[in-house]
């Protein structure tokens, strides 16, 4: 799977990629810590990389206890997930590949 060259993440308002819209964006990947929100409100979100890890918190500064969080490995959007935050963190993550073990007896 190959990483996008521009990560992009909008964020709606409301479930099923409705209501106000925010577009995160980042040249440099996913390596910005933290961004703010536009709306308290998050409804749903897609993004253009699987391989994140993204974190919603209360607070502005993305610290304390996260409001939710979402491994999106696979998935590139998140239809229905009804929370409210201020700020979203997206850490980076390496895929896991599975390896077949064999018990030759």
């Amino acid at each position: 799977m190959q990483k996008p060259r521009q990560f992009r993440m909008q964020i709606f308002s409301r479930p099923y990629q409705q209501g106000a819209t925010q577009t995160i964006r980042a040249d440099n990947g996913a390596s910005t810590p933290c961004w703010n929100l536009a709306s308290k409100r998050v409804g749903s979100y897609e993004l253009n990389d699987p391989l994140v890890k993204v974190t919603f918190y209360r607070s502005s500064d993305c610290r304390g206890t996260p409001s939710a969080t979402f491994y999106n490995q696979n998935s590139f959007k998140q239809s229905h997930i009804l929370i409210k935050a201020r700020s979203v963190s997206v850490t980076k993550v390496k895929p896991v590949v599975l390896k077949e073990q064999r018990n030759d007896l």
